[in-house]
């Protein structure tokens, strides 16, 4: 039983304030902070300001005082996900199910649970991230890694090396809001570089072009090369990029509309096609999307539909359909450590969580926890 409930404020990695939820049950009291993106699609669910959230609390508190845990999704749908915010909403559901297991989400969702995914690394970022080119990320993947500890030090490894590379040459531009190295590199340059290194640690590499953000009357702006191209010149260059640099991940190719070109791109590409603003966590979105055929792979971010309810329901559809489910962080983070459970609970395959700094470190130090606490730990297969 939900005995009290307290509202604050903590800093997410870009020094901006977020709202924190201290949650009193006769277990003790469980805690939950709201992530949020810099690039948000026009399909997640709407957050509100933080101070407009702190003003109507205490009559959104009554709702929940004396009511158990298990039915904090119920009352928050009964009321509405976004006339309180995704953002409230999210870790009153967070706080909600670290009461109910005793902040060992993973054993919650399955008891069985074994399965770790692979951290998906954020090495050299974009976009509207912050950086120099137009692809928002470029990723690595330690595939071969036995256990959790070898595939967290590989990507860490590979960040490093890139760092000295780009010091070396002069051409460091500092650290954007996901821990990314920035560098003065085209898009181009960067994946040359990135494959050199990776090849050397058997690491896979990705991007996330986030492709909504570069795509601007009907055309795909990339800045430094001054490349402009339509969709069906758009799927041709990404072809492409997989092709010479054997990419084994391209998340949001085409912008959230486009389930067109992300049809023709899994059906041509031999590798992940996965769609984060195209689903944004939204099982209808989802289901439009098994429909069309488009992808094969969807980031899971919580936030984007406000409930964790909600986000298993996209999960279990995902599940059912073969599609991969990367379950992912967003830019403007904390250190709050939910997605590791998450992953591990529903034995998805990839965590996407960044490699450096200590909103990133959080989920993977939570993923190391984990794999010491379960029975036989191994690695997902692909």
């Amino acid at each position: 039983m939900i005995k009290d409930l307290k509202i604050s404020q903590v800093y997410n990695s870009v020094k901006e304030k977020t709202i924190k939820i201290s949650m009193k049950t006769e277990k003790g009291i469980f805690t939950a902070c709201a992530p949020s993106g810099t690039s948000e699609g026009d399909y997640e669910a709407k957050t509100l300001n933080n101070e407009i959230i702190i003003k109507n609390f205490p009559e959104i508190k009554k709702k929940f005082i004396g009511k158990n845990e298990k039915n904090v999704d119920k009352i928050i749908e009964k009321i509405g996900v976004e006339k309180i915010g995704a953002n409230l909403s999210l870790v009153l559901s967070i706080a909600a199910i670290r009461a109910l297991s005793k902040n060992d989400v993973y054993k919650f969702l399955n008891k069985k649970a074994h399965i770790f995914p692979y951290p998906l690394g954020n090495v050299i970022g974009g976009g509207t991230h912050k950086g120099y080119t137009s692809i928002q990320e470029f990723l690595v993947l330690p595939a071969k890694a036995k256990n959790i500890k070898e595939a967290i030090k590989i990507n860490h490894s590979i960040w490093e090396d890139v760092g000295r590379f780009v010091k070396l040459k002069g051409i460091l531009l500092g650290n954007n809001y996901e821990g990314a190295w920035m560098c003065k590199l085209d898009d181009i340059k960067t994946l040359d570089i990135l494959s050199v290194i990776a090849e050397d640690y058997e690491a896979k590499i990705g991007i996330d072009v986030a492709a909504s953000e570069i795509y601007k009357k009907g055309e795909y702006f990339y800045k430094n090369s001054k490349r402009k191209l339509s969709s069906e010149e758009q799927l041709e260059f990404i072809l492409d990029l997989i092709k010479t640099y054997k990419l084994f991940y391209v998340e949001d190719p085409f912008h959230e509309d486009d389930f067109k070109h992300f049809s023709e791109l899994t059906k041509k590409a031999n590798c992940l096609v996965v769609g984060d603003d195209v689903f944004a966590t939204q099982p209808y979105r989802l289901r439009l999307g098994i429909k069309k055929k488009a992808g094969n792979g969807i980031i899971i971010k919580p936030d984007q539909i406000g409930l964790v309810s909600k986000t298993l329901e996209t999960i279990k559809i995902a599940k059912k359909a073969n599609y991969k489910t990367i379950v992912s962080h967003r830019s403007r983070d904390t250190t709050d450590s939910f997605i590791a459970d998450l992953a591990v609970g529903t034995e998805s395959p990839i965590i996407k969580c960044g490699i450096h700094g200590k909103e990133r470190t959080s989920k993977l130090k939570r993923l190391v926890e984990i794999w010491k606490k379960v029975k036989k730990p191994e690695m997902a297969k692909f």
